[in-house]
């Protein structure tokens, strides 16, 4: 990608952009305690609108760009175009065109960072974003009452501004994630860099949340694999690499399933215990209808769930990200997933092998881990949320940058 200069009232709306997308301006209490964020609903519209509006002013000002970046990695958008026709077959309508145009956005945001920004360039605006959002976590918790869980289950563990204390451990991950790399690849503000990665780890810690301590200690974990990659031949490098991965997700998938033993808590976090009897219920919804789905986030509200519902009442989806797609989108969904899933991960290992100067060229690779890791015990893979951005962000960044064709304005 060529280097491209960026005027500051550009970036300027970009962060903000970034800070609305990761929540750090939707401030939510514990969730026992109240499902509005802070000053209401009528704000969360409001940066809703204001979100709507600085993409729209991009769309306009760059829409060659727009095209040029769709028709550059069409898997993508393949998929995308797969979740739209979904309305066609979809169980509940209403509930896949809500979520359609949050996903719709998401690809807009994504292609927009992708051809104004360098991966390298993006780590620095999400660090903003993210730094501003652990900051604001630390605040809220420890000064003000209400953000963090008083519920049995959950007594004292950190929610920060998210509501639950799964979500801030998943957003500290890509904060402790982020800060991390940078911190060890550049020497301006290293000091800043490590206090905010500091902080992010204490916030995982502080949630007690054991799925991201796995995600937080197989980041680690890798960085020196990644280095030792760089000095062997491509052969070894793509097998020790795999290697890696499988030991770090199947040590991840015995440590969350494992939990409550290894922690030596008492009571049940349902987004991680129970989960295993709901996927001995959810398969054969699957093999129903395992071309197609029922449609995009049309089936735990449609009547085809009602039975599950029952059973499990915590059940809002699948507890697993890849069950999920097979059960919205069918085979077709999960294949066009999985070849792009497949493509991302060579182009991460190539950026390992043949680019990668400083830790942070490592980071799509994280990017990689952190996904698959949490999306054993969640169901965040292919939602309007920050983990879609960033994959959908990452996968068309690397394209570009293999390419190597210049993006017009």
């Amino acid at each position: 990608m060529s280097a491209m200069k960026v005027k500051l009232t550009e970036k300027i709306l970009t962060i903000l952009l970034l800070l609305i997308a990761v929540g750090a301006l939707t401030i939510h209490p514990a969730q026992e305690v109240s499902m509005s964020t802070l000053g209401g609903d009528k704000l969360d519209t409001l940066f809703n609108i204001v979100s709507y509006l600085i993409l729209f002013y991009f769309l306009i000002s760059y829409w060659k760009g727009f095209i040029y970046v769709a028709t550059r990695s069409p898997l993508e958008f393949l998929l995308l175009a797969i979740v739209i026709f979904s309305i066609l077959w979809s169980e509940d309508v209403h509930s896949s065109l809500i979520y359609i145009k949050g996903l719709i956005r998401i690809y807009l945001i994504a292609i927009y960072l992708a051809m104004r920004y360098s991966l390298r360039e993006q780590m620095r605006l999400i660090a903003w974003a993210l730094g501003a959002a652990a900051l604001l976590s630390m605040i809220f918790s420890a000064f003000i009452p209400g953000y963090i869980h008083k519920s049995p289950e959950l007594l004292d563990m950190w929610s920060g501004i998210y509501g639950h204390k799964n979500e801030l451990g998943y957003m500290m991950n890509w904060s402790a994630g982020v800060f991390l790399h940078l911190a060890l690849s550049s020497y301006r503000y290293r000091w800043l860099m490590w206090a905010l990665c500091g902080l992010s780890i204490c916030l995982i810690i502080l949630t007690r949340s054991t799925t991201s301590l796995a995600i937080l200690l197989a980041m680690i974990l890798l960085l020196p694999f990644y280095q030792s990659f760089r000095k062997t031949n491509y052969k070894l490098q793509v097998i020790m690499i795999t290697s890696a991965l499988m030991f770090l997700i199947i040590f991840s998938m015995l440590l969350i399933n494992n939990a409550e033993t290894i922690v030596g808590t008492s009571g049940k976090d349902l987004t991680l215990n129970g989960r295993s009897d709901l996927w001995e219920l959810v398969m054969p919804k699957v093999l129903e209808r395992p071309w197609l789905g029922y449609g995009y986030s049309a089936f735990w509200t449609s009547n085809a769930a009602s039975k599950l519902r029952a059973t499990y009442d915590w059940a809002s989806n699948a507890h697993n990200g890849f069950l999920e797609l097979l059960l919205e989108l069918g085979f077709l969904g999960f294949l066009t997933f999985a070849v792009g899933f497949i493509r991302f991960f060579v182009m991460a290992l190539t950026r390992i092998v043949s680019v990668a100067k400083k830790p942070e060229d490592y980071w799509p690779m994280q990017i990689l881990v952190l996904i698959v890791i949490v999306n054993f015990s969640e169901a965040r893979l292919l939602t309007p949320g920050w983990n879609w951005l960033m994959y959908v962000t990452t996968s068309l960044s690397l394209t570009l940058s293999y390419q190597r064709t210049p993006i017009f304005k």
